[in-house]
């Protein structure tokens, strides 16, 4: 061990923040596709062609699932139309005999006091 090996740095320099690495200005086109746009378009190719041969595997087409996801919408707000038409008939129902004892014990309740 030498005697350099030893001795800390000088105090001045200890308490220095190391430089910032100066930002990198990119231009428009490539911020937006979040690099080189050849090498961004590579990339999704690459991706496609893996996402398809996915696909493939599992006997699945783009047309396919399109129209699988339209159904799934129609559904989902059938269910919805469905459920409100079950509420509101409830709803009905209930008020049939509630709304008319409610204002039954009011008229009653009115006629004791006076």
């Amino acid at each position: 061990m030498s005697a350099t090996d030893s001795v800390p740095p000088p105090a001045s320099e200890r308490d220095q923040p190391p430089p910032a690495a100066e930002p990198v200005r990119r231009d428009p086109v490539s911020r937006f596709f979040g690099g080189s746009p050849l090498a961004v378009l590579f990339r999704l190719a690459l991706l496609s062609i893996v996402v398809g041969v996915m696909l493939d595997l599992f006997d699945l087409d783009a047309w396919r699932l399109l129209r699988g996801l339209r159904e799934l919408f129609y559904e989902f707000f059938d269910g919805i139309w469905d459920a409100l038409d079950t509420l509101a008939g409830w709803f009905v129902l209930g008020a049939a005999i509630v709304f008319p004892l409610w204002l039954l014990s009011r008229l009653l309740k009115t006629g004791t006091r006076g």
